[in-house]
Parts: structure tokens; C-alpha cells; sequence
């Protein structure tokens, strides 16, 4: 009778576990890019879908419709920062802010995690715009915009909800100009 020992040899768990290590260093950094790519693809979906139920809203309550961002879930906020919490409101009496009282919030949408998301030049400046407002029509004069959504990483490529005075979003991976949009 042959009495064999099975299993492994130093050598050859040293070259596994060396096999192994390389597939994982080229295999993580692709799976996280892919994550990005996914988170920002989500976001720009969610987005996208609360700028043109804000215009749908508007079209058919005939009433001027605002979504905005909001720290508290009731106010829209001073700044550009578009990756908090969003609400969409009907804005009765004209004044561009939410009334409490008077004016219910019709949807809300949650933040953006790992995403760094603007309006105008860039992400925590004074410019750029804090809301989007739609009339009954669907235009939204005076609310072209162009929000910026970013990985805080860096590991994927921007991209760009562009909005125009008709209305209408669309996504981008340019500035109106031809231009690739920076990110912080």
C-alpha cells in the first residue's frame, strides 16, 4: 500500500495566496469605481425624476411649483449645496419660500450619500442657484441651472443635469459649453 499524505505544500500556498493577492489588487479598485459609477447613476436617476415631477406638478395643480434643498425637511436653504435632503412644494402665494401653513410639502427625496452635488461654479460658493421654480406653463424662467453631481472620491467621472427657461432636464457629461465640469 502507497501511504500518501494529500494536501498542500509550502510552496504551493505561498503561490496561491500570491495569485490571490494580485487578482484582489486589480479587482478591488474596478469594484469601487464601479460603485460610484452606480451611486452616481442613482442619484442623477433621482434627481432627474424630482425635476420633472416638480414640472408635472406645477402643469397640472396650475400652480407655481419649487423644489429646493432643505437641512431641516421644511425650508428650502440659503446655499448651492444640492446633496441634502430635496423637497417639492407648491408655492400658493408667490414668495419663493415655503409658508407651514399653507403650503404642504408634495414629495421629498433623500440625501446624497458619498456625492458631492452643486449648483454654478462650485461645490459651497455664493452663486448657483438654491431652487427651481416651474409656472403652470412648464417653463421655468429664470431657472436655468446646471447641477454638478461629483463622487467626494473622485473615482468616476462627473456628471451634469442641465436645466433650460423650457423646462426640459437632461444629463450630461459636458457644460453647455463643451466643457468637462471640475469637481472639489
Amino acid at each position: 500500500m502507497d501511504a500518501r499524505e494529500n494536501g498542500f505544500t509550502l510552496l504551493e500556498l505561498l503561490i496561491t495566496i500570491a495569485i490571490a493577492a494580485l487578482l484582489l489588487g486589480i479587482a478591488v479598485p474596478s469594484y469601487q469605481s464601479l460603485i460610484s459609477s452606480t451611486r452616481i447613476s442613482t442619484h442623477t436617476g433621482k434627481l432627474f425624476n424630482a425635476l420633472v415631477m416638480t414640472r408635472s406638478r406645477a402643469i397640472t395643480s396650475g400652480k407655481r411649483t419649487i423644489l429646493c434643498p432643505t437641512r431641516n425637511g421644511t425650508q428650502c436653504n440659503a446655499g448651492n449645496k444640492w446633496d441634502q435632503q430635496l423637497i417639492i412644494f407648491e408655492d400658493r402665494n408667490r414668495n419663493g419660500r415655503r409658508d407651514p401653513d399653507s403650503e404642504p410639502i408634495m414629495h421629498t427625496t433623500e440625501p446624497a450619500d458619498q456625492l458631492h452635488v452643486f449648483s454654478g461654479s462650485s461645490y459651497g460658493s455664493a452663486g448657483g442657484r438654491k431652487r427651481v421654480a416651474y409656472f403652470p406653463t412648464g417653463h421655468s424662467y429664470g431657472s436655468t441651472i446646471t447641477l454638478t453631481l461629483c463622487d467626494k472620491q473622485g473615482a468616476t467621472e462627473p456628471r451634469l443635469i442641465l436645466l433650460s427657461n423650457s423646462g426640459r432636464p437632461r444629463v450630461s457629461s459636458y457644460r453647455s459649453d463643451g466643457s468637462k465640469p471640475q469637481c472639489p
